[in-house]
C-alpha cells in the first residue's frame, strides 16, 4: 500500500459512483475490478471558500464602506484611501459583493446530485428556501439487473412544501380526513404547529397530510408545484423511513394517515404491511390499554416507551389513536379473511368519548368495551357471555384530578354502564366490531355441513349473532334515534361516523344472512333453513344502504371523501343483489344501479385532481359491473356468495375489468335507462326450488323488515347494551318456540324450528332513514 494514499484524493470514477475509494496505484479496488480508467486529480482544490478569503473581502467591503459614509479615512491596513467620486465607490463595492457571491457559488458548486443512470453528475445548487419546490428524489441505480432504492437517507431531506401549501393541506386535513380518523385535538396541533420547539416533532405528520391531501387543494395554490404525484410519493417515503425509525404517537398519526391513503387509492398490497406494523407498535406504546392500568400487569412489567399523559385531552387523543387503528386491523380482517390481529388478550382500553366533550376539553369517563375471546367463541359454546365486565370495578373518581368526580361518570361501581359520555366514534367502533365478529365467529368457523351436530352448533351461532345486532340496533341511546335533534331542521348534517355506524350495521345483517339466503343446493338436502326470511333481510338491508348513501351524499360537500368502510359497505350491498337477483332468477332490483353510481361519484371525489389515479371505489365499481357482464354472457354463471374478499386486485392504481371493457362502457352508459335489465315482466312470481323445498318468491315481500314488532322482540332480548354489561344478558332457555335447550335429543332440529318461527323471522334488524337520525348540530360529535 501506497505510505501516500492517505493524503491522496480519490480517482475520478469513484467519485462520479459515489464509491469509497481504495487509492491503489496505478489502479484502485473498483477501477481493477469493472476495468475502467482510473486517474487521480493531483491538483485538485478542497471544496469551500479559501482559508482568509472571506476576512480579506470583509475588511475591502469596511474600507469601501469607509470612503462611502466619511470620504476618507484609514484602511485596516493603515494605507490611507484617497477622496473618490460616490459613484465610483458604490461600484467597488458591489464589485467587493459580487466576488463574495461568485465564491460562495463555486464553493456550493462542489455539491452535486448524481444520476446514477448515466453516471454524469448535475451540478445545482442545494441551498433550500422554506418557500422552494423541494428537491425530487434521485433516481433509482441498478445493480445485477434491477432497480433498488438509494441507501443513504441524506437523498431524502425533510425538506416540506410552502407554508401556504402546507396550511390549506392541513386545513383540507381537519375538513375531509379528519371526521372518518379523528385521531387529533385540531385547538392543540394547531398550536404546536406554530410553536417552533414543538413543530419538529410533527414534520412527519405533515408529509403524511400531504400525501393524503395534496391532490384535493385547488390548482391555484399547486399552481407553482411541479408534478404532485412525485412530491407525495417522495414524502411517502419519508414517512416510512422517520415513523419506522422511532416509537412516538406521532409517527402512529402519521402512519395511519398513509393507511387511510393507500386502502382508498386502492393501494392494499402496500397498506397490509403498515396496518400490521401499526398492531403491533400499538402494544409496544401500551395503548391497547388504559394508562392508569400499566402497572396492574404481570409480575415482569413492560418496558414503558411513552411518558405518563399530561392530562385527559392527550389521553383521549392516544385513545382515539388506539381506537382508529382497532378499526384499520378489523376492516383488514374483514375484507380480506384474515385472523385480527389485536385480541381480547391485547385489548382493555374504554371507548372513545363525544367528540364534543373532548373538543371543550371536558373532563369524562367512557365505558370499557369488552373484546371477544377467539378462544372461547369455538363453534358450540355459548357466546352470550364472551365480553369481560371491566366496568364494574371502576372507580368514579378522575385520575387527573383525584379531588373531583365529574358529573358524567357513575356514582357507584354497581351502577349501570353510563353511555351518555360516548359519541358517534363510538358507536362506528362497536359496528365495526359486530362487523368483524360475524367474520370471525361465522363465517371463518370450519363447518361440515353433514354433521347435524355441527350444523345445529354452527345455525346456533348464526341466532346469537342475529340476536346481538338486533339489541344493538334497537336500544341505541335515543339520542341517536329521534327523527331530528338538530335546531334547523331544514339544515342536514349528517355525522359520518354515526352513517358509517349505521350502514355497517346493515352490511353486517347482510354478511350474517346471505350464507343461509343463498345456500348450497347440498345443504337443502340435509336441513331446512330460513332462506326466504334471510333473502328478505338482505335485499332490505342493501335497500337501506341505498338510501342512506343517497342521503349522506347529497348533503355532504361536492368534494368530501368517504372512508374505505363505506365504500366497502355499498359494495356488498350491491354484489348481494346480483347474487339474489341470479340465485332465484328474479327482477334485478335497480338499487344495484344506484349503488354503482355511488361508487362511481366517491371514485371521482377521492381521486381530486390526480385524474388519472385509481381508488378502491373504482376497483368495487368495476368488479360489480364485470360479474353484470359474465351474468349476462352466461346463463349458468352464478357468483360466488362469499368471494369478495378474492375478487380484488390488490396491486396498481389503475380500475380492472380491461378484459370487459367493452361491456362495461355498454353497462354504463345504460345506468339511466334500464332498458338492458333482464325482467320476467307480468306473470306469475318465479319458484326457488331446491332439494324438496318449494317457495313462492311472492312470500318474503309480504310482511317488511323495517316493521318494528317490539313487543315480541322484548320477549327475547333484555334491554342493556350487550357489550358493555354482558352478564346481565341471557339468551332465552325457557321452553317453548323461542327457547334452546343444549340438551336437545336432536340439536339441528331444535334450533331450525327457532330460525323458522315467524317471531324470529319477522323482527326488526335493518336500520332505516325511517327509524333512525343521521343529524346533529354539534360540530364535533365523533
Amino acid at each position: 500500500m501506497d505510505t501516500q494514499a492517505d493524503d491522496r484524493p480519490a480517482c475520478g470514477a469513484c467519485r462520479k459512483r459515489k464509491l469509497r475509494c481504495s487509492r491503489d496505484l496505478p489502479q484502485c479496488l473498483h477501477c481493477r475490478r469493472i476495468g475502467t480508467a482510473c486517474s487521480y486529480d493531483a491538483d485538485r482544490e478542497k471544496p469551500g471558500v479559501k482559508t482568509g478569503a472571506v476576512e480579506a473581502l470583509r475588511r475591502r467591503v469596511d474600507a469601501l464602506e469607509d470612503a462611502v459614509f466619511h470620504q476618507g479615512g484609514t484602511s485596516g491596513e493603515g494605507s490611507h484611501v484617497p477622496h473618490q467620486d460616490p459613484k465610483g465607490v458604490a461600484s467597488a463595492l458591489c464589485e467587493g459583493l459580487e466576488l463574495l457571491l461568485g465564491q460562495l457559488q463555486r464553493s456550493n458548486g462542489h455539491k452535486r446530485l448524481f444520476n446514477a443512470d448515466s453516471e454524469e453528475p448535475e451540478t445545482g445548487d442545494t441551498l433550500q428556501s422554506p418557500f422552494q419546490h423541494p428537491p425530487l428524489p434521485p433516481k433509482k441505480r441498478r445493480r445485477n439487473g434491477r432497480l433498488i432504492e438509494p441507501d443513504d437517507n441524506a437523498d431524502l431531506p425533510s425538506v416540506l412544501l410552502p407554508a401556504y401549501v402546507l396550511e390549506a393541506v392541513v386545513d383540507l386535513y381537519f375538513s375531509q380526513v379528519q371526521p372518518w380518523i379523528p385521531i387529533f385535538h385540531e385547538k392543540r396541533f394547531r398550536q404546536r404547529l406554530n410553536d417552533p420547539d414543538k413543530r419538529c416533532h410533527l414534520e412527519v405528520v405533515l408529509h403524511a397530510m400531504v400525501v393524503a391531501l395534496l391532490k384535493h387543494v385547488e390548482r391555484e395554490v399547486t399552481a407553482g408545484l411541479d408534478g404532485i404525484e412525485r412530491i407525495c410519493e417522495r414524502s411517502r417515503r419519508i414517512v416510512v423511513l422517520t415513523a419506522m425509525n422511532d416509537l412516538h404517537v406521532e409517527n402512529l398519526q402519521a402512519l395511519t394517515i398513509l393507511c387511510f391513503e393507500d386502502i382508498g387509492s386502492g393501494r392494499l398490497s402496500r397498506a397490509w404491511p403498515i396496518v400490521g406494523s401499526l398492531t403491533r407498535t400499538v402494544e409496544y406504546l401500551q395503548l391497547s390499554v388504559e394508562s392508569e392500568h400499566h402497572d396492574k400487569g404481570p409480575v415482569l412489567q413492560p418496558r414503558p416507551c411513552l411518558p405518563q399523559p399530561q392530562d385527559w385531552v392527550e389521553e383521549e387523543e392516544r385513545r382515539r389513536v388506539f381506537w382508529t387503528i382497532f378499526n384499520l386491523d378489523r376492516f383488514c380482517s374483514v375484507t380480506t379473511g384474515w385472523n385480527t390481529s389485536l385480541t381480547s388478550n391485547d385489548v382493555h382500553r374504554r371507548l372513545p368519548a363525544d367528540g364534543g366533550f373532548w373538543t371543550d376539553e371536558e373532563t369524562v369517563t367512557t365505558p370499557f368495551f369488552g373484546i371477544w375471546d377467539k378462544s372461547a367463541g369455538k363453534i358450540g359454546n355459548l357466546i352470550a357471555f364472551l365480553p369481560t365486565d371491566y366496568n364494574a370495578s371502576e372507580s368514579p373518581r378522575n385520575r387527573f384530578n383525584p379531588n373531583q368526580t365529574n358529573s358524567h361518570q357513575p356514582k357507584a361501581p354497581e351502577e349501570k354502564v353510563d353511555m351518555s359520555t360516548v359519541g358517534a366514534f363510538a358507536y362506528r367502533v362497536e359496528a365495526t366490531e359486530s362487523l368483524s365478529r360475524v367474520t370471525t365467529f361465522f363465517l371463518q368457523q370450519r363447518i361440515n355441513y353433514r354433521d347435524r351436530q355441527e350444523m345445529g352448533s354452527w345455525l346456533m351461532r348464526f341466532k346469537e349473532l342475529d340476536l346481538r345486532l338486533v339489541s344493538w340496533k334497537l336500544f341505541l341511546p335515543q339520542k341517536w334515534k329521534d327523527s331530528n335533534i338538530s335546531r334547523q331542521p331544514t339544515v342536514v348534517n349528517m355525522d359520518p361516523n354515526l352513517t358509517l355506524a349505521h350502514i355497517t350495521h346493515n352490511t353486517s345483517m347482510i354478511l350474517l344472512h346471505q350464507r343461509i339466503a343463498y345456500p348450497p343446493s347440498e345443504w337443502l338436502e340435509v336441513v331446512k333453513l330460513p332462506i326466504l326470511s334471510s333473502a328478505e333481510t338482505c335485499e332490505a338491508a342493501a335497500a337501506e344502504t341505498a338510501n342512506i348513501t343517497q342521503k349522506y351524499l347529497d348533503n355532504s360537500p361536492e368534494k368530501s371523501i368517504v372512508d374505505s368502510l363505506f365504500v366497502f359497505c355499498v359494495f356488498v350491498s350491491a354484489r348481494v343483489l346480483l347474487v339474489h337477483w341470479r340465485y332465484y332468477k328474479t327482477d334485478l332490483s335497480t338499487d344495484l344501479w344506484t349503488l354503482i353510481q355511488f361508487l362511481d361519484t366517491m371514485s371521482a371525489r377521492w381521486s381530486g385532481q390526480d385524474t388519472g389515479g385509481g381508488s378502491l371505489a373504482a376497483k368495487y365499481s368495476s368488479q360489480i359491473k364485470g360479474i353484470y357482464t359474465k351474468c349476462q354472457g352466461d346463463a349458468s354463471f352464478k357468483p360466488d356468495v362469499l368471494g369478495y374478499s378474492n375478487e380484488i386486485e390488490w396491486n396498481g392504481r389503475t380500475a380492472e375489468a380491461d378484459n370487459h371493457l367493452t361491456d362495461i362502457t355498454r353497462v354504463n352508459a345504460g345506468l339511466g335507462d334500464h332498458q338492458h335489465i333482464p325482467s320476467h315482466g307480468p306473470g306469475p312470481s318465479p319458484t326457488i326450488e331446491h332439494g324438496g323445498a318449494v317457495a313462492s318468491y311472492a312470500d318474503i315481500s309480504s310482511p317488511s323488515h323495517t316493521q318494528f314488532v317490539g313487543a315480541q322482540q322484548r320477549n327475547i332480548l333484555n334491554p342493556t347494551n350487550l357489550d358493555h354489561a354482558p352478564h346481565s344478558m341471557m339468551l332465552s332457555n325457557s321452553a317453548g318456540p323461542m327457547g334452546y335447550s343444549t340438551g336437545s335429543p336432536d340439536e339441528l332440529t331444535a334450533v331450525t324450528s327457532i330460525l323458522l318461527d315467524q317471531q324470529y323471522s319477522e323482527m326488526d334488524r335493518i336500520i332505516s332513514l325511517n327509524n333512525a337520525n343521521f343529524a346533529s348540530d354539534v360540530a364535533y360529535i365523533q
